[in-house]
């Protein structure tokens, strides 16, 4: 994304596909930012599965604005299926606002959000994407 470099493992001059945000199979479709309660809070992050198949989450992960460390992810999401994870305490949703992104097991951002510190005022609400 910033560099320019290539992809490790893509021959050079081999274009890879990487699905837009829209097409991505598993989404980032709510996230409890701030949780009624005082820190450190039980933040969490709703994936939800498009895809008429169950996909495994070994190795994908999810991180913040601060793009370190990241919350490495496991188990699988059913075919049409959701999953909440719970959000470790290294990996914190600012209240301030800030990005969600999804890496897939090679790293590759599969989808990502963002929202606002107005988003995450209200207490205890899930904000939806």
């Amino acid at each position: 994304d910033v560099t320019g470099h290539p992809l490790a493992g893509v021959p050079d001059g081999e274009e890879t596909e990487q699905p837009f945000a829209q097409d991505a199979a598993i989404c980032i479709v709510g996230a409890l930012v701030n949780p009624v309660g005082p820190a450190p809070e039980r933040e969490t992050v709703t994936l939800l599965n498009r895809t008429p198949a169950s996909i495994d989450l070994g190795g994908w992960s999810l991180i913040n604005r601060n793009k370190t460390p990241r919350h490495t992810l496991g188990g699988s999401i059913p075919a049409g299926g959701t999953v909440v994870v719970t959000m470790p305490p290294e990996v914190p949703l600012s209240n301030q606002g800030g990005i969600i992104t999804l890496l897939d097991k090679n790293g590759l951002k599969v989808h990502g959000v963002s929202y606002t510190k107005e988003d995450a005022s209200s207490e205890g609400w899930t904000i939806v994407f």
